[in-house]
């Protein structure tokens, strides 16, 4: 090894912090087109207002829990890219200010990192304990049900925030929040049933929303897919509660992320273990630059 040159494991290190660099700045992309499609998409304008920040249930527009989101993955992704560009920057050209704010990057996330774990673990319950209420009471105040997106019928069309929660219902098979009993309370539903005449009897009245029973769920939009033989039989369940949906949304979606927290915590400890190298890799570096220039400085 010649006055500067390079050892075999210093090449390796070197070689791979540019390679999971290449990596990050490639999700860094990914994430910002993710961040960019959540708040321009218009299916999803319907959903982000179910999560008005201010807990304003009349609010239609403005900043919601799904914006915040949206603009959380628009800034990682854009730290992801700028950690991409300085590792790979400072790895194939040992520039030295490159490697520092890289380390400085990598450290300080990790940090973050620990302490939002340790935060959502110790206060999961607070956090549940604080936002169900509120998505109950939004259902409660906006909740105006299905009819009216219905063809051939005189119900008037529900606001955006009403069609939200039944997209939510349906498509992944709860009802409420908490369960069906949030219905009770309900401010702005017609719970008249357009069928009554036809073959359901004298009952006129829904106790529960259509979307909180089976309708066959495949996942769609739009309710004029629907043959009456389908909505007359979840007609009925609406009417007399048997056969609804007996979880609550907000447990179902604990649920689906509880499904795969083996494969979330896996995946978070390949990542610390990533940034963690990364970190060592790109202190290597910079030492060993140091170390270069001492050396030629003699």
């Amino acid at each position: 090894m010649g006055h500067g040159g390079m050892s075999c494991g210093m090449k390796t290190m070197r070689f791979v912090m540019v390679a999971f660099n290449i990596i990050f700045f490639l999700i860094g992309l990914a994430l910002i087109a993710v961040g960019i499609y959540v708040l321009a998409d218009p299916s999803l304008q319907k959903i982000k207002k179910i999560f008005p920040i201010d807990g304003n249930p009349e609010l239609e527009q403005g900043l919601s829990y799904l914006t915040v989101i949206a603009i959380v993955i628009l800034v990682l992704g854009g730290v992801l890219l700028i950690i991409g560009f300085l590792g790979c920057c400072g790895a194939m050209k040992q520039v030295k200010i490159f490697l520092i704010l890289y380390g400085i990057i990598i450290g300080i996330i990790i940090l973050f990192e620990v302490a939002i774990t340790i935060y959502f673990v110790a206060f999961k319950s607070k956090f549940e304990d604080q936002i169900k209420p509120k998505l109950k009471d939004a259902l409660q105040n906006t909740y105006e049900g299905p009819l009216g997106l219905i063809s051939n019928t005189n119900v008037s069309k529900p606001s955006g925030i009403s069609i939200a929660w039944d997209f939510i219902m349906y498509n992944f098979q709860c009802c409420g929040v908490y369960n069906r009993s949030d219905f009770d309370g309900t401010k702005k539903w017609n719970r008249t049933n357009i069928w009554a005449n036809a073959s359901l009897g004298n009952s006129t009245n829904f106790k529960y929303p259509l979307t909180c029973c089976n309708m066959g769920n495949v996942f769609t939009t739009n309710w004029n897919d629907f043959n009456s033989a389908q909505l007359q039989s979840a007609a009925t369940c609406a009417m007399t509660g048997n056969n609804t949906y007996t979880i609550g949304c907000y447990d179902k979606f604990m649920d689906l992320i509880n499904t795969a927290k083996t494969w979330i915590i896996i995946g978070a400890v390949l990542i610390l273990v990533i940034e963690l190298a990364a970190f060592i890799f790109a202190m290597a570096l910079c030492c060993r630059k140091r170390k270069d220039t001492m050396y030629y400085s003699n």
